[in-house]
């Protein structure tokens, strides 16, 4: 099986919903489609708007800014949604307030 065509289950804890995420997709380009309310502002990985706590499974992230996402903060489990594609079922929650 192609990795494209690979899709792995993305929880998110902050809306309860469960989507489905293709492998060549990043996680807030499949909640997007989903319709979740995901925060993000530049999707690019300079803003830190999207960070994330993956709370379970393994993400590969693309290219991003390290004033985005350190390394402390990799190790400490924050990833980045705009940036990272699924390699196994996750479990996220992102850390930005919403204005309500």
């Amino acid at each position: 099986m192609a990795l494209a065509t690979k899709t792995f289950q993305v929880t998110i804890r902050n809306s309860g919903q469960t989507i489905t995420c293709a492998a060549d997709r990043t996680i807030l380009q499949a909640a997007v489609a989903a319709g979740v309310d995901y925060p993000y502002v530049c999707a690019t990985g300079n803003c830190a708007t999207c960070i994330s706590k993956l709370e379970e499974g393994k993400v590969s992230l693309l290219p991003h800014s390290d004033a985005a996402l350190g390394q402390a903060q990799l190790k400490s489990g924050l990833t980045l949604a705009c940036r990272a594609r699924p390699r196994s079922d996750v479990t996220i929650n992102w850390l930005a307030r919403r204005a309500s």
